[in-house]
């Protein structure tokens, strides 16, 4: 007896590299902190359960997600000697029912959440310390948003010893983009799945014939450079059940 043939996609995310905010001496004032680093960040979908860092095990996905560390280990700024930095939310502007969160290291919930039109105020001031002590820079913490769209965030620094005065504020915009839409097909008794691809962005299609073993193995030899273009990816059929998820990272 023929057994009919089942093909479904998924799609999963994992983001492996992560950029730094320097936090240093002002170039033109050596009483004042400064910010030094990105002015954008990409955010992509993280499925709830699925792998996001190996910097961050707990991380339960459901959200758009960006790692980037602050660091007071610097090379574009002088290092701001004997002070005890945090980093302060000021504001945040984005798509409507939008929130922007922050997750401490090994946290399986928000550490905190602010709404898109928040501004802080003398009694609301989220924050985090760089280091403890202020000396270094901590990996595993991160930051999501819950709605695709462009969020911009303003953070400050400011010395805990009060021994320099406050940076000016950098504003960082991340961007929470939505997964590709992929597409399935049988051509000539193979399957054939296509999607278009983002530029700098990495993929690996990988196949599952039995999705309660959890199982997923890579379906190609290489992954896949995003450029921009539609992708066209040819499997040959050699299981009469069959899954195939695409994961994307940078």
């Amino acid at each position: 007896m023929k057994k009919a043939l089942l093909l479904s996609l998924c799609l999963t995310v994992r983001a492996y590299s992560h950029d730094h905010v320097e936090v240093g001496l002002s170039p033109t004032d050596t009483n004042r902190l400064a910010l030094d680093g990105p002015s954008f960040q990409l955010a992509l979908y993280v499925p709830a359960g699925e792998f996001f860092s190996g910097y961050t095990p707990s991380f339960p996905g459901g959200c758009f997600a960006d790692e980037l560390t602050f660091t007071t280990e610097t090379t574009a700024l002088n290092s701001a000697e004997d002070s005890d930095p945090e980093i302060q939310l000021m504001a945040v502007t984005g798509p409507a029912g939008g929130s922007f969160s922050f997750w401490d290291v090994g946290s399986s919930t928000a550490t905190w959440s602010r709404p898109c039109g928040w501004t802080q105020t003398s009694t609301d001031r989220p924050a985090f310390p760089v280091a403890l002590g202020g000396d270094g820079h901590i990996h595993g913490r991160a930051f999501s948003v819950n709605h695709p769209g462009d969020y911009q965030v303003t953070f400050r620094a400011v010395d805990r010893k009060a021994l320099f005065q406050n940076s000016p504020d950098l504003t960082i915009t991340f961007r929470a983009q939505s997964p590709p839409l992929l597409s399935i097909r049988l051509a000539n008794g193979q399957a054939v799945i296509s999607f278009t691809s983002r530029l700098n962005l990495t993929y690996e299609l990988q196949v599952c014939t039995q999705l309660s073993s959890g199982l997923w193995a890579p379906a190609l030899f290489s992954s896949i450079d995003g450029d921009g273009n539609h992708k066209e990816i040819t499997l040959p059929l050699s299981h009469p059940r069959a899954f195939f998820r695409l994961v994307e990272f940078k």
